[in-house]
């Protein structure tokens, strides 16, 4: 038989070698590996992402065990989880909340033994880190709303590796399925199991391309609660990317059996039909083919402030939204062209107070005796609230919880737009990343609640500092980034840079006290320095180090050898 194809020829293990440290060097995920000397461990290896993540430098951390290279009161924990890994033998997973110097943490984990062939032993422990405390800090928001919503809210995640996962589910999860909270988040296939067999595929396709276009998702469809009942559900999530390549959808479901059941009846003129038209939560209507108000249901009146008799013979689109007609326009064309049922279209129906309100209709066809299509009946619900907590969890997904500043994933959203259009219009823009200088000292003298009013107050600064075209946004701790769309070169922008690092230095007065900072500032411009977000973004970050490097409190353009204050 032939060689294995994974065979190393002669030569070839040093080119190995340096592939796999470059793969263990360029991952997103802190990653370190742990030798084992009996029930002592010790740091062989770490890399740059893990050096980033904690603030403890590679020198502190290769070659010492974890008494020697962390905090004293996370060492034990730290110990043990390595004891437990090595007894098991098997993959550990667990989160812990650390206070390193790069701050209050939270890290999930992955142990990994490895068992030497020869004597059975465990002589090393590859370990991945991955920092989730801004995950974990949107789930308590979302915790707090959850309770109060009919349905349920959800964070569905799905790894590169296509691995499925619920980083937080509502409670009442329970109550609609059967399946218990720490069920789903165990095992996603205990919920994403009860899809509807039919639906499931169609679902799945829909979410996923909506998050590869980063757009809103909805759809319907149903499920089966765990005592056999089949439900219908109404489900709008948001997507983003992560950095490491995931996503994660921010979404809400909710029970709509009652109204597909009231949908799926078509005879307006029976009597127990009429009844519950009459008293429905919901606006039922009929158009006839032109688009006018044959019929609507009292509460018309209730829901839009309006006088539901005024409104028959009227058109439907003299109550929309100008922006929205179209839309409503082409649905109702669809219908009548096709003789099928249309759903989901949203819109704004005008109020009876001058404001509008979020409306969603599905509509179906109804034939005359002949089989001619001269009307249609729709249901409309009002939206508005749902619409304003989509909005309100799509700001929370873009936006730092603190500083309400554009998060990472927003702010390099608008680098990419920014950089193309520069590039068309030959126009040059500028980044700039800024560290706080002497901010430890506020958290450790004053406290976490001060410190965090501190990044706020410097956060209003640098917006006050700034044209309405610039984009300020924080990255994590005391980390800001500017984006400077407009500039006409390199002096215009390094001018920018001082104005904020002159501002960052005058005093800050937070509960009665009198604090100061400063500022070290990197700054790199495009297409000067890089045309590509991700190396920009780069230089930017190296420029800043050296302006710690050169004594702090300075502006230091990417390239320049010699100091500019």
């Amino acid at each position: 038989m032939g060689e294995p194809v994974d065979r190393c020829l002669p030569g070839q293990d040093c080119v190995l070698e340096a592939l796999y440290h470059r793969l263990f060097e360029a991952s997103a995920d802190a990653q370190f590996v742990v030798a084992v000397e009996g029930e002592h461990f010790r740091y062989l290896r770490v890399n740059d992402a893990l050096v980033k993540g904690t603030g403890i430098p590679r020198s502190v951390m290769e070659g010492h065990s974890p008494a020697e290279a962390l905090p004293a009161a996370l060492a034990p924990l730290i110990e043990e989880q390595y004891r437990l890994c090595l007894r098991a033998r098997q993959t550990r997973l667990y989160e812990q909340h650390f206070l390193l110097p790069a701050g209050q943490r939270c890290w999930q984990t992955r142990l990994t033994p490895l068992v030497d062939d020869a004597s059975g032993e465990v002589r090393l422990i590859l370990g991945t880190a991955r920092d989730i405390t801004e995950l974990r800090a949107f789930t308590q928001t979302l915790v707090s709303v959850a309770d109060t919503l009919p349905g349920f809210i959800y964070q569905l995640r799905r790894d590169a590796d296509d691995h499925w996962s619920y980083p937080y589910v509502g409670k009442r999860v329970e109550e609609m399925f059967g399946v218990s909270v720490a069920e789903a988040e165990a095992d996603a296939e205990a919920l994403i199991g009860l899809i509807h067999p039919d639906d499931r595929e169609r679902v799945i396709r829909e979410s996923l391309a909506c998050a590869e276009r980063l757009t809103a998702w909805h759809s319907e469809f149903r499920m089966y609660h765990r005592d056999g009942r089949l439900l219908w559900l109404e489900a709008h999530d948001v997507a983003q990317r992560l950095d490491d390549g995931s996503l994660l959808w921010t979404g809400y479901a909710n029970d709509i059996t009652t109204r597909k059941s009231l949908e799926e009846r078509s005879a307006v003129t029976d009597r127990r039909f009429q009844l519950l038209v009459e008293n429905a939560n919901d606006i039922i209507y009929t158009l006839t083919r032109e688009g006018r108000l044959e019929y609507v249901s009292p509460n018309w009146s209730e829901m839009l402030g309006l006088d539901a008799g005024a409104a028959l013979g009227q058109p439907l689109l003299d109550f929309i939204h100008p922006e929205d007609r179209p839309a409503v326009a082409a649905f109702l064309e669809a219908l009548f062209d096709s003789g099928t049922k249309q759903q989901g279209v949203e819109y704004r129906m005008r109020h009876g107070d001058g404001g509008w309100r979020w409306h969603t209709s599905n509509a179906s066809p109804m034939f005359d005796e002949d089989g001619s299509l001269a009307t249609c009946m729709g249901i409309a619900r009002d939206i508005t609230e749902r619409k304003a907590m989509e909005e309100k969890i799509r700001h929370m997904a873009q936006h730092d919880p603190l500083t309400e500043l554009p998060n990472r994933a927003l702010f390099f959203s608008h680098l990419d737009k920014a950089i193309q259009l520069a590039l068309r219009q030959r126009q040059p823009l500028a980044l700039m990343f800024i560290d706080l200088d002497k901010f430890k000292p506020v958290n450790d003298t004053h406290g976490h609640g001060v410190g965090d009013r501190l990044l706020i107050a410097v956060a209003r600064r640098l917006e006050a500092r700034l044209r309405a075209s610039d984009i300020v946004g924080r990255i994590g701790g005391d980390e800001f980034v500017v984006l400077l769309p407009l500039v006409s070169g390199r002096d215009d922008a390094h001018g920018v840079a001082v104005t904020l690092c002159e501002a960052l230095r005058e005093p800050f007065a937070v509960d009665h006290l009198t604090l100061s900072v400063s500022a070290s500032i990197g700054l790199a411009l495009c297409p000067e320095h890089a045309e590509e977000s991700r190396i920009l973004a780069h230089y930017a970050d190296r420029a800043m180090y050296l302006a710690k490097e050169r004594g702090r409190d300075q502006v230091v353009v990417y390239g320049e050898g010699r100091r500019r204050r």
